[in-house]
């Protein structure tokens, strides 16, 4: 045993390997030190627990650890299991980064797509939201963040065509007219080759076949209250009036707002910076597909098109895994059952 500085040490040796040691491993070397040493310079076990605010149970396991590794058994030691029995198989693993990686979608439409895929491959158990969160933090796919969510009274309109909801959002310059549906959130999307009044209408009688209630949109010129071409539109086209969303509240069209992010997301790892208008309208019609017929909404219960006309696309899942080139989801049965 030997003194330097004031500070007891068992062990000439533990001098230098301590200067490189978390501030905790020295707090506990310290306790150690002082339990183990003689009079006139050790403590009670007591009081070397209230040193490093430890019980005796802890102080005991600490000094065993200590006389068995040396200093680095005062060290944290990992609390991970060495075996993990209910580990996902690594089949289930693979097919939740494929999808991530052939449409850039969260946790939440990544385990919806892969539960379609095990279930018509006749494989028990489920995928859940949280374990596709975590293997994709572990895989490096996404980052852990959290996420300060305010609660927002939600409001909708009663029933599908009652309200549908316009507005022009732009990707890589090229201009892409969104509409949806503010009952069902049943979503719509058209690339157009300008923003013009006369091009957004002719865009809007496209994506929206039939008469409906009434339109929100946002000021911008192409709905602007003193347009001509709008005017007409709606006087042909909606069955009672056009509604304006109020300045610096974006929240008024909120959900035609997720819809576009979800949309951009989704193009932009698809096609990065292309502005082919073409492309962009063909994997708009894929997302679409997605969106209507496999997104399930919380905030409704359903998918968008179960409420707005009833009439579910059945293909949704083989239309997108063959535009994706995910056929291969389907051998993923041959992974077992991965029910936990």
């Amino acid at each position: 045993m030997i003194v330097v500085q004031g500070e007891i040490y068992l062990d000439e040796g533990h001098v230098e390997p301590l200067k490189g040691e978390p501030e905790y491993v020295k707090e506990r070397y310290r306790a150690v030190a002082r339990t183990l040493a003689q009079k006139p310079f050790g403590i009670t076990r007591k009081a070397a627990a209230n040193l490093i605010c430890k019980s005796l149970r802890q102080l005991y396991r600490i000094v065993r650890r200590f006389l068995s590794k040396g200093i680095e058994g005062l060290r944290f030691e990992s609390r991970r299991p060495k075996t993990i029995n209910n580990r996902t198989p690594k089949e289930i693993e693979d097919c939740i980064l494929a999808v991530r990686k052939a449409t850039g979608f969260g946790p939440e439409p990544v385990s919806t797509i892969v539960n379609e895929s095990l279930a018509r491959s006749g494989v028990p158990g489920r995928v859940y939201q949280s374990l596709t969160y975590n293997i994709l933090v572990r895989r490096g796919e996404i980052e852990r963040e959290k996420r300060n969510r305010k609660e927002w009274k939600r409001f909708e309109w009663g029933h599908p065509n009652r309200l549908i909801q316009a507005d022009l959002t732009y990707f890589n310059g090229v201009p892409i007219l969104t509409m949806e549906d503010d009952h069902a959130r049943k979503g719509w999307a058209l690339a157009l080759k300008d923003q013009f009044d006369t091009t957004v209408v002719e865009g809007m009688k496209t994506l929206v076949r039939e008469k409906y209630d009434n339109l929100l949109t946002d000021n911008g010129s192409q709905f602007s209250r003193k347009n001509a071409v709008i005017r007409k539109y709606c006087e042909e086209c909606i069955n009672e009036k056009h509604i304006w969303a109020s300045i610096h509240h974006p929240q008024t069209l909120g959900k035609l707002s997720a819809y576009q992010k979800g949309l951009k997301r989704f193009l932009r790892h698809r096609l990065g910076n292309s502005r082919n208008r073409a492309e962009i309208n063909k994997w708009a019609s894929v997302y679409n597909i997605w969106y209507n017929n496999g997104r399930h909404h919380s905030s409704i219960g359903t998918v968008p098109e179960a409420r707005y006309s009833g009439n579910l696309d059945q293909s949704w899942f083989t239309k997108i895994t063959r535009a994706l080139k995910l056929e291969n989801l389907y051998a993923v049965a041959q992974g077992g059952d991965i029910s936990p």
